[in-house]
């Protein structure tokens, strides 16, 4: 009797994931693209956000009542000079903004989305310095305008908080970074250098503009 033995060489799920969100440069490449969608979407909302917001005074926490802000009325109207004999700051309208229950849902659900994104690649890329993965620029950005929104799911009051849902163009600019790389890869030959230098370039003038 010849016992025989049978070797399948299976890749892990990590090792699946990591072929499929890195490796293969097609599918990385479409969720470059997604990903690059996601950011410019939600800069859109924000802007959105901004531009509806035509009265910040009266602005509060979620469900709250907005008490009484004639001061921050009359400091409003005040001339520059005046103002700074006797400065009046109106901390609400720092802390909260008028942001609808609409928009709110739209921005949680993209939070989660690039929460669940950022998480997974943070796991996918790590290579045993957890540190230099957490504290990276780009991932303290995603965990800044993501964390917060899943906190106003459990805690009302705090949908209308302010967030600087802004800082999203510059996670927009390293996945078009990313994006560029990844369609060199596919395509296998390299593009004209000098325009993709400039439409970084373009990329980064707008993202300080826009902060």
């Amino acid at each position: 009797m010849v016992r025989v033995e049978y070797y399948v060489n299976e890749n892990t799920f990590k090792e699946r994931l990591q072929i499929y969100f890195i490796k293969n440069q097609r599918s990385s490449l479409r969720i470059r693209i997604a990903n690059l969608f996601l950011k410019l979407l939600t800069c859109a909302l924000y802007i959105i956000r901004v531009v509806t917001d035509l009265n910040p005074i009266y602005a509060t926490c979620y469900g709250c009542v907005s008490g009484n802000k004639s001061e921050y009325i009359l400091s409003a109207n005040l001339t520059e000079e005046k103002f700074q004999e006797n400065p009046i700051i109106n901390w609400d309208a720092i802390l909260w903004v008028n942001r609808p229950l609409e928009l709110w849902m739209v921005q949680v659900v993209l939070a989660i989305i690039s929460l669940i994104e950022s998480l997974l690649l943070a796991y996918l890329g790590y290579k045993g310095n957890i540190w230099q993965q957490l504290l990276s620029f780009h991932f303290v950005l995603e965990i800044l305008n993501t964390v917060p929104f899943t906190f106003t799911i459990f805690y009302a009051p705090l949908r209308t908080m302010f967030i600087p849902v802004f800082l999203n163009c510059w996670l927009a600019k390293r996945s078009l970074e990313n994006m560029f790389n990844d369609l060199h890869r596919a395509m296998q030959k390299s593009q004209s250098a000098l325009s993709q230098q400039l439409t970084i370039l373009s990329a980064t003038l707008i993202c300080l503009v826009f902060t």
